[in-house]
C-alpha cells in the first residue's frame, strides 16, 4: 500500500489542483462530445443531409474552431485571466449540445455544431496557458501529458456510454439519436460546474502583454516560428482517424470490430500520453517529436499495408502511441520557446495553424483515397511525416 502511494505521489509531484481539475473537466467535456460524434452522421443523414453537407458542415466547424483560438490566445494574455474564457467557451459549447435534440433540418445542425465550435475556439489556447501557468517549468510536460490522458478517458467511456441505449432500442430513429443527445448534455454541464467552482486564477508570473500583435509576432521568436513552420507541414500530412476507420472497413472488418479498434486507440493514447510527458521533462521535446514523427510514419506504412486484423491492430496500436507521444510534447515545446507573457498569443497561433491545414490536408488525403486508395492516403501521410521530421532535424536543432 506504502508503495502504491509512493509511486502516486511521484507520478504527481509538481502537478497543481488546477491541472488535475482541468483534466476533469476536460474529462467529463470529452465524454460528453463522444456521446454525440459517432452518432451525428447517422443522424444527419437520416434528417436528409447528403456526405457533401456532413463534410461541409464539420469543415465550418472545425475552420470556426481554428481562427477564434488565436483571437482567444491573444486576449487572455492581453487582459491577464484565462478562467473567463474558459467558462464562456465550455459553458456555449453546453449550451449547444441540447439545441440538437429540436433539429430538424441539416442547417440546424450547422448552426449548432458551428456553436459549439466556437465554444472550442474561445477555450482551447487559454486553457493550455492556464495549464502552463499553474505548473514549473520542469513539470510542463508531465502536466500537459496528464491532462491529454484524462481528456482521452472521456473519449473511451462516451461511445461505451451511447451503446446500451442504442441496443435498447426496438428500431433506432432519429429520436433515439436526439435522446442520446440530450444525455450528453449531462456531463458537460458537470464540467462547466466543477470548471466554475474549483478553477482558480493563478497569479500571473509575467506582465500582460501589451504590444501590438506585429510587434509580439517578432517578440515570439525566430526559433518558435521554425516549429510552427513544422507544424504547418506536418499536420497537413497527418491523416484522420476517418480514413483508419475506412481501412477497416475496406479489409472487411465489421463495424462492431471497427468501433473496438478505434477503443483500443484510446485506451494506448491514454497509457501513453502521461509517461511520453514526463520523458519529454527528461530528454527534451525535439526528441521526443522527432520520435513521433517516425512514429507516424511507420503507423502510415502498417496501414497502407494491412490485409487483415492484425496489421490493422498493429496500425491502431501505433496511432495511439504516435498521439500519446506528440500531442503533449508539441504544446510544452512551444511553451519552452516563448515569453511568459505571450504563451496565451503563442498556443493560439500553433492551435490555428494546426487546423487551418487540416483542412486542405484531408481534403488531399480524401481525394488521394478515392484516387490510389489506402497506399495514396497513408503515402501521403509517410511523406509528409518525412519532410516534418527532416525540418524539425534542421530548424529547431539549438531550439532547445
Amino acid at each position: 500500500m506504502a508503495v502504491g502511494s509512493r509511486r502516486r505521489n511521484t507520478i504527481l509531484a509538481g502537478i497543481s489542483t488546477n491541472v488535475l481539475v482541468l483534466g476533469l473537466v476536460s474529462l467529463l467535456t470529452d465524454v460528453s462530445s463522444e456521446m454525440i460524434y459517432p452518432i451525428l452522421p447517422l443522424f444527419l443523414m437520416g434528417i436528409g443531409a447528403t456526405g457533401a453537407v456532413i463534410g461541409l458542415i464539420e469543415g465550418a466547424a472545425e475552420t470556426t474552431a481554428s481562427l477564434l483560438k488565436v483571437v482567444s490566445g491573444r486576449l487572455s494574455d492581453k487582459v491577464g485571466k484565462r478562467k473567463p474564457f474558459l467558462v464562456s467557451g465550455y459553458g456555449l459549447s453546453t449550451l449547444a449540445k441540447p439545441l440538437l435534440f429540436f433539429a430538424t433540418s441539416y442547417w440546424h445542425v450547422f448552426a449548432v455544431r458551428v456553436t459549439e465550435r466556437t465554444g472550442k475556439g474561445l477555450r482551447s489556447a487559454p486553457r493550455d496557458a492556464l495549464i502552463a501557468d499553474s505548473t514549473a517549468k520542469e513539470h510542463i510536460g508531465k502536466a500537459y501529458g496528464l491532462h491529454k490522458a484524462m481528456d482521452s478517458t472521456g473519449a473511451v467511456i462516451g461511445p461505451l456510454l451511447v451503446l446500451p441505449v442504442l441496443l435498447a432500442a426496438a428500431t433506432v430513429t432519429t429520436d433515439t439519436y436526439r435522446l442520446i443527445f440530450l444525455i450528453a448534455t449531462i456531463p458537460a454541464a458537470l464540467a462547466v460546474v466543477v470548471l466554475i467552482l474549483f478553477v482558480r486564477e493563478p497569479p500571473m508570473r509575467a506582465p500582460r502583454a501589451t504590444g501590438r500583435m506585429l510587434k509580439d509576432a517578432h517578440r515570439l521568436g525566430r526559433r518558435f516560428w521554425a516549429l510552427t513552420l513544422v507544424v504547418l507541414i506536418f499536420f497537413a500530412g497527418e491523416i484522420s482517424y476517418s480514413f483508419f476507420v475506412l481501412q477497416s472497413q475496406a479489409q472487411g472488418m465489421s463495424t462492431i470490430t471497427t468501433i473496438l479498434l478505434y477503443a483500443l486507440f484510446n485506451v494506448v493514447f491514454v497509457i501513453v500520453s502521461l509517461p511520453s510527458g514526463m520523458l519529454s521533462d527528461r530528454i527534451g521535446r525535439r526528441p521526443v517529436l522527432i520520435l513521433s514523427f517516425a512514429l507516424f510514419a511507420l503507423t502510415s506504412l502498417v496501414m497502407a499495408s494491412a490485409t487483415g486484423l492484425l496489421l490493422l491492430a498493429l496500425g491502431f496500436v501505433l496511432y495511439g502511441v504516435y498521439k500519446g507521444t506528440s500531442e503533449g510534447a508539441f504544446k510544452s515545446f512551444v511553451i519552452d520557446l516563448v515569453p511568459k507573457d505571450l504563451r496565451g498569443t503563442a498556443l493560439g497561433v500553433y492551435h490555428t495553424a494546426v487546423g487551418l491545414v487540416m483542412l486542405p490536408g484531408g481534403l488531399v488525403a480524401g481525394l488521394l483515397w478515392d484516387a490510389a486508395g489506402a497506399w495514396g492516403t497513408f503515402g501521403y501521410g509517410i511523406t509528409m511525416s518525412l519532410i516534418a521530421l527532416v525540418l524539425m532535424l534542421y530548424l529547431t536543432r539549438r531550439a532547445e
